[in-house]
């Protein structure tokens, strides 16, 4: 009981998060075709002139824009589903961060100029299982450390 009491501000933190992404996502995905072009333009040029390089193309900006929209959002959401159930349900998490991509790509049918692309949902799920594999390693790092205290806390008592 006491664990879930502490879960539970973690468990509202990362929902809200979760909320905030999946409208982020949205927003951008309203954006006409020349709006979008635009921004990726402008973060086009930032990348440029940071890394002197011009070979980079406004296409590999959109897809890694998509990528890493999901990657957080796959993340997000499995931390979510951790603190609200207590523990880890990856196949779910992740599932319910593509389906929103495939929500996602059906809401650019009917924005100006925008499309429905299998492209964009196969980065974007790929961003999502990213976000997943990130969430598990950092589950693997604070096992670790709490075992590697454990064991410490075991040598002290002796």
């Amino acid at each position: 009981m006491q664990q879930e009491n502490k879960s539970k501000p973690l468990a509202i933190l990362f929902t809200i998060l979760s909320a905030m992404c999946m409208i982020a996502i949205f927003y951008f995905s309203a954006q006409t075709a020349d709006e979008s072009a635009e921004q990726s333009l402008s973060i086009l040029e930032i990348i440029r002139k940071i890394l002197g390089d011009n070979s980079f193309s406004d296409f590999i900006v959109r897809k890694a824009a998509h990528f890493c929209e999901f990657t957080v959002l796959g993340l997000l959401f499995n931390f979510t589903y951790y603190f609200c159930k207590g523990k880890q349900n990856i196949i779910l998490s992740t599932s319910f961060a593509s389906i929103y991509a495939v929500s996602d790509e059906i809401h650019q049918i009917f924005v100006d100029g925008r499309a429905c692309q299998f492209r964009d949902w196969v980065v974007d799920t790929s961003g999502a299982i990213t976000g997943m594999l990130v969430f598990m390693l950092i589950c693997a790092i604070i096992n670790k450390v709490k075992k590697s205290k454990e064991i410490k806390n075991e040598y002290t008592h002796i």
